[in-house]
């Protein structure tokens, strides 16, 4: 399932005025601080909370909305936010009880208020409230708003309904979150959102045209607290959380656990993959400082605009490990937020590029003749449902431009289907459709991998994984790992591959020699420039990405070089910002493993940073 994305184009013209001490030269909301005992009970009776109003007045690009009041206070170990909600009609607010962190609470009306503790701009947090009482949180990333619902904290809220509006009240213990400490002072930066599904429309305070703007707060005396990571985030309690609403069992019981997730691994099936007896050796000549010198040089990172290191950052970004190779040897490792080298890292969609070696792997040993084949020669069952599919070579899976069609809206969308399906193999087969004929546009959709894991399980006469295992993992001299699975037996194609990292750079070093190892030709080196390097497309085939000077080819991404035709960087690349990223001009290979994204402006942004550093690597 696909990460769900709360965009916000404000443009205000105005600026509302603060009724707490805000201080004129600089902008920065001094709050008050309560000394008596707030009661979370929605009814906002507690004298401190007339004293401590922040506005009356939310904007969005139309200007001024005044339908909501909001408040917020603290004291030495919470957070206290609440709000006054008018709406136009009390009979039509949703008051339905849903599961906490349930996404379908976004469709009614609702509140947030958003906090940057750290005040760096990488991550915030956002406490949801809607009119019924259900609560949502998550990481939030300021500048794109990508909000992943995978945050836990032991907050609490209340809601009471009253003739002409709903109100809400909120404490979120900050022993939890990431504070970074001025003598005696901590700044932070606080957002208000309110969606008011009766006008359509959706208002945030402070008033600016900028989407990531927050205002500046600094509290006083608050009690020190010690989280286990500046991510904020607990791993443990997101696993026990995440098998608390899970089943599966079933398709909707499989979705309830939420967004997809780094510990997917420990709640699915999953099928042993041994490896080598003695995995290959990496070897260390460690250079750290120079490395993360060279990342603070980068634009990428510069624009960040953050005082923070680049080791600081990559824990506020929600990174687990980060490796930098050239050649054989490792220049640079850190692990990050609870991980360790031998922590088990899952793939994501950095599966698919593992999925097209399998692919040239089986056409070297002659199982499929040739990528130029039709699908329908292994999967004759697909002309049943539309003869249209005879049209379509495993080229065009390879390379995401089959003509499926694929959405991600309404339930069960098509990332349900491929993702969470209980059986994978049927629920592929039984909503797989065409859209328009192949070849003539790229589209990134799961049904491509599915397709192909059925091709490579009826060819090669054995489990993708076991195919895997002998014919690549052991090859590498990769060590133990598995393949997540469906709940029939047949593995998630597009993203669960679950190994340590180590085995990652394995694979990249496989690639970045040209698919030799141990003077073995483990993958044929035809296919690795075929695989690899960018082929000739039609006009409009992929323009978006040629715009980010990016191509895509068989299940790799790609970076264009001047003047290096057959050695252009590539990569592979996985939800939650799972990288594996090859440089062959500077023989360089780069693992970034994490639980998200957790830097602007999502995907993207961590290859281009990659493509920044290797140009300048010497």
């Amino acid at each position: 399932m696909k990460t769900l994305y709360i965009q916000l184009f404000l443009t205000f013209m105005s600026i509302n005025a603060f009724t707490q001490n805000i201080s004129a030269d600089t902008d920065i909301l001094r709050p008050i601080k309560t000394e008596s005992a707030i009661i979370i009970d929605g009814k906002l009776n507690e004298p401190v909370w007339q004293k401590t109003i922040i506005t009356n007045q939310l904007y969005n690009e139309n200007g001024r909305y005044n339908n909501t009041e909001s408040y917020f206070t603290y004291d030495a170990d919470n957070l206290y936010a609440a709000f006054k909600c008018q709406v136009d009609d009390i009979v039509k607010l949703n008051t339905k009880k849903l599961d906490k962190d349930n996404e379908l609470m976004l469709t009614n009306d609702w509140v947030a208020f958003c906090v940057d503790t750290y005040n760096d701009g990488i991550n915030a947090y956002a406490f949801l409230v809607d009119a019924a009482g259900n609560g949502l949180d998550g990481a939030l990333n300021p500048p794109t708003r990508d909000l992943s619902f995978s945050f836990s904290s032991k907050w609490t809220s209340a809601v009471k309904i009253n003739q002409d509006a709903y109100t809400v009240e909120m404490k979120i213990p900050l022993e939890n979150l990431p504070i970074r400490w001025h003598k005696d002072s901590v700044t932070m930066e606080i957002q208000i959102i309110r969606n008011d599904k009766q006008n359509n429309g959706m208002f945030q305070w402070p008033p600016t045209k900028d989407i990531g703007e927050y205002q500046t707060i600094v509290l006083h005396e608050i009690h020190r607290t010690h989280p286990e990571n500046l991510s904020g985030v607990n791993i443990a309690d997101r696993l026990t959380h995440k098998k608390s609403r899970i089943d599966v069992s079933t398709l909707l019981g499989r979705c309830q656990g939420g967004d997809a997730s780094v510990m997917d691994y420990l709640i699915f099936k999953k099928r042993d993959i041994n490896g080598a007896e003695h995995p290959r050796m990496l070897h260390h000549n460690m250079q750290t400082e120079r490395v993360k010198g060279m990342f603070e040089n980068t634009a990428y990172f510069k624009n960040l605009n953050t005082d923070l290191d680049f080791e600081t950052m990559m824990e506020r970004a929600q990174t687990t490990a980060f490796i930098v190779v050239q050649n054989d040897t490792i220049l640079y490792e850190n692990f990050f937020n609870g991980f360790n080298k031998d922590s088990i890292f899952t793939s994501f969609s950095v599966a698919k590029s593992f999925v097209s070696t399998l692919v040239g792997l089986a056409i070297s040993d002659g199982v499929i003749k040739s990528e130029d084949d039709k699908i329908t020669e292994y999967l004759p069952e697909l002309m049943d449902k539309d003869v249209r599919f005879s049209q379509i070579t495993i080229k065009d899976l390879l390379s995401m431009s089959a003509g499926i069609a694929y959405s991600g809206d309404g339930f069960p969308s098509d990332d349900d289907i491929t993702y969470v399906s209980p059986d994978l193999r049927n629920a592929t087969l039984d909503n797989v459709r065409i859209e328009e004929p192949p070849a003539i546009r790229w589209h990134y959709n799961n049904y491509h991998l599915l397709l192909l894991g059925l091709i490579l399980e009826k060819t090669t006469g054995t489990t993708v994984s076991d195919y895997m295992d002998e014919n690549l993992w052991r090859k590498m001299g990769a060590g133990a790992a598995s393949w997540s699975l469906d709940e029939n037996g047949f593995e998630k194609m597009e993203s669960g591959i679950n190994c340590n990292a180590y085995d990652y750079a394995r694979f990249a070093l496989l690639l970045l020699h040209k698919g030799k190892y141990n003077g073995v030709q483990v993958i044929p080196e035809n296919w690795v420039q075929k695989a690899t390097q960018p082929q000739e497309k039609p006009k409009g085939y992929y323009d978006s990405l040629l715009e980010n000077n990016t191509y895509y080819n068989y299940l790799w991404w790609g970076k264009f070089r001047d003047g290096q035709e057959n050695a252009n960087d590539f990569f592979a690349m996985g939800n939650k910002g799972e990288y594996v990223y090859i440089c062959p001009q500077k023989k360089l290979t780069i693992i970034r493993l994490g639980f998200e994204y957790g830097f602007t402006p999502g995907a993207f942004s961590w290859p281009n940073m990659f493509y920044e550093f290797a140009t300048d690597f010497k």
